[in-house]
């Protein structure tokens, strides 16, 4: 192993306890007083962590993107061309999205608005879209290698 897998290693292991301790603190924590649902003492912190997660992961998978589009100049056209694809498949979504108000019993909350609708439809339908071209891509490789 090289220096650098060594302290990647420690590094992730590093983040998978700080995840097991707050997803420890989520369940077992305790819930908040006075609440009208259950909820979880740690719910934010939980909330937070995620999304330092994936901050983590996006920075540093368009970082190598882009350090490898420097060092593999020939390699750009592809790399531009899967992430051409990605923006396409939210664009479907988002033009598939419905910002129409919801009628919820007893919800008096903000977010019942056209924006967040539109912005939590296009998320849904993106991620239902890119789990069936995996799921399609999938089946497609274990078909194929049947025929050869």
């Amino acid at each position: 192993m090289t220096k650098l897998s060594i302290i990647l290693n420690y590094v992730l292991f590093g983040l998978i306890l700080i995840t097991l301790v707050i997803m420890a603190l989520f369940y077992f924590g305790g819930e908040l007083e006075g609440a009208a649902n259950p909820t979880p003492l740690y719910y934010e912190n939980s909330l937070n962590w995620s999304i330092i997660l994936i901050v983590i992961a996006s920075v540093a998978t368009i970082g190598f993107e882009i350090y490898n589009m420097i060092l593999h100049p020939k390699n750009a056209i592809r790399t531009l061309t899967s992430m051409g694809l990605l923006i396409a498949v939210f664009v479907v979504s988002y033009l598939f999205s419905d910002g129409t108000p919801l009628k919820i019993v007893g919800y008096e909350g903000s977010d019942n608005v056209p924006s967040v609708l539109i912005t939590t439809d296009t998320m849904v339908i993106g991620t239902y879209i890119l789990f069936g071209v995996a799921v399609f891509s999938i089946l497609y490789i274990e078909i194929s290698r049947l025929f050869k």
